[in-house]
Parts: C-alpha cells; sequence; structure tokens
C-alpha cells in the first residue's frame, strides 16, 4: 500500500509506503543527469517509510505495482515524466499533418540467412521484397502528409516479432509486410493480401496477458495505456478491445490495398484473406502481408 504526491516550493515528489522501513536508507544513486537533485528517506508516523525525491523541475508521476517473476520480486515502480515533452498519440496528432505525418513501417521478409522462397531461375525471395518495399517506401515519401519507415534495409535477418517491435518504437500507424511466393512454373501469377485471423488474434491476447508483468509492452501507442499494472481482468478486457479495433483497421485497410492490387494483377481470393502470420499480431497497429 502506497501514496505517491507532489510538493511545490522547493518541487518534491513524496512517496509514503505504509507498514515499511528501509534499513541502511538510500543507497547512493547517479543523479547527475536526471531531473532529481537528492533522494532521502525517513519514518513517518512511526511506522511508514517515506521517501522524498527533492526535483530540479516539476515532474507527472505514475505509480503501480508489479507482481514477481522470474527475474525480480515484487517491485513499485514509479515513473516520471517531464511536463515539458510528455506527448500522447491521439487522432488530432495523427491526422494532421501540420503536426505529425502518417507512418507506414514497410517490412521486407525474410533477409540475411532466411532467403524466403527461391524462384525457378535461383532468384530469393528477400532480394524481390527488399526491391519491392524499397519502391514502395519511395512513393510513400513523395505523398504529402506520409512517411515510410523501412523495417528491413539491407540483407539480414530480424525475428518476426522484433519486426513488430521496430514498428511500434518509429510509432508506425500501418504496417505493411512484402513477401513473394515462388512456383515450379515462371507462369504462375497473382497477388493476395492477408490480414491477422481471428484466432490468431485470440492467442495473442492470451500471450500478451500471459507476460504483461514481464514486458513493456503498450497498446495505443507511446504514452498511452500500459497493461502491467492492470488487473488481469481489466487488462483482458483492453487488450480484447483494441485487437478487435486494430483487426477492423487491418481488414479496411487490406480491403482498399486489394482494390488497387486488382487494377495491375490477378487476384487468388476478391477478399482479404486471414492468417496467424506472426508480423501481423501487433495489438495497436493495423496490419497487412
Amino acid at each position: 500500500e502506497h501514496k505517491i504526491f507532489p510538493l511545490t516550493n522547493p518541487d518534491r515528489l513524496v512517496i509514503d509506503i505504509a507498514d515499511s522501513t528501509l534499513p541502511g536508507g538510500v543507497p547512493e544513486l547517479k543523479l547527475a543527469d536526471t531531473a532529481i537533485e537528492r533522494i532521502r528517506s525517513g519514518l513517518h508516523e512511526k511506522k511508514n517509510l517515506r521517501v522524498v525525491l527533492d526535483l530540479k523541475e516539476s515532474l507527472t508521476p505514475r505509480s503501480f505495482t508489479l507482481t514477481s517473476n522470474e527475474k525480480y520480486g515484487d517491485r513499485l515502480v514509479i515513473d516520471l515524466y517531464d511536463k515539458k515533452i510528455e506527448t500522447e498519440k491521439t487522432v488530432e496528432t495523427i491526422t494532421r499533418n501540420d503536426q505529425r505525418d502518417i507512418i507506414v513501417a514497410i517490412d521486407a521478409g525474410h533477409g540475411g540467412e532466411d532467403p524466403g522462397a527461391i524462384g525457378p531461375k535461383r532468384i530469393r525471395e528477400k532480394k524481390v521484397v527488399l526491391a519491392i518495399s524499397k519502391k514502395l517506401a519511395s512513393m510513400i515519401n513523395d505523398q504529402p502528409g506520409f512517411k515510410a519507415e523501412m523495417v528491413r534495409t539491407g540483407d539480414y535477418y530480424i525475428p518476426l516479432r522484433k519486426r513488430t517491435d521496430i514498428a511500434r518504437d518509429r510509432r508506425a500507424d500501418v504496417f505493411i509486410s512484402i513477401h513473394a511466393d515462388a512456383f515450379s512454373q515462371p507462369s504462375a501469377n497473382g497477388a493476395s493480401v492477408f490480414a491477422l485471423s481471428n484466432r490468431g488474434a485470440t492467442s495473442e491476447t492470451a500471450r500478451y496477458l500471459a507476460q504483461r508483468e514481464n514486458r513493456a509492452d503498450l497498446i495505443g501507442g507511446v504514452g498511452s495505456v500500459s497493461l502491467g499494472d492492470k488487473d488481469k481482468m481489466l487488462a483482458s478486457v483492453l487488450l480484447d478491445l483494441s485487437m478487435t479495433a486494430t483487426l477492423s483497421s487491418s481488414l479496411d485497410v487490406g480491403s482498399e490495398v486489394l482494390k488497387e492490387i486488382g487494377g495491375v494483377a490477378r487476384l487468388h481470393k476478391k477478399q482479404v484473406e486471414q492468417a496467424g502470420f506472426v508480423v501481423l499480431k501487433s495489438p495497436d497497429i493495423p496490419s497487412i502481408l
């Protein structure tokens, strides 16, 4: 049980932890490049631990508890946000081009030791999709209000889940994974658009919930909803809502892309197909393959 509250003149942050002590006091910490001037502690009301952070400037605190895992014991986590630069990913900042561009993450499949499919003349999928991805990135960057972010820029391999992590780190609004099938006869042709399957979304929700205390995963982008400080029921509801909305958006954007591809290539299916591709399993970024 804890309470946290700020004080001004001078700026301080007080953390009271019920029925606790801190033998030996606060250890020496390197605070030179932080907004914290010093840390001191003592007893409050003879039974509660009080930790005071003397601050160089006013900060916005957020606190939550995490249960133990294989690496750490039970924890009280306190995040301190700079009031001057704290940002959130909101509808307004996404849609207003004078504030920031729509970011499209382009993922060229395979790479490095993973060549992907190999065509009749030994051409490798990893080279084909990288060339397509670079061309697509150039076209997107030519559109005002849009910015392309290449997940893979050369001939090297990136693990599948790391690809979605890279897209999230770059605050992508949509994720497009490029792949190319191969067949023994060069005459084979056609195109498909895939989104995540409902079963894949369900399994990914379960995976996130199982690991939520051990990861820094967010839903809703930077500065939005963290699952780590929510109880299991609330985390389940929030994540299910996010996955459902993201899948719906993925199907919508996939349908638009399919219409465009249908003008230049034969389509394998007239609708967006769905499968459990790992790279499509982002809970907060509409994703197609």
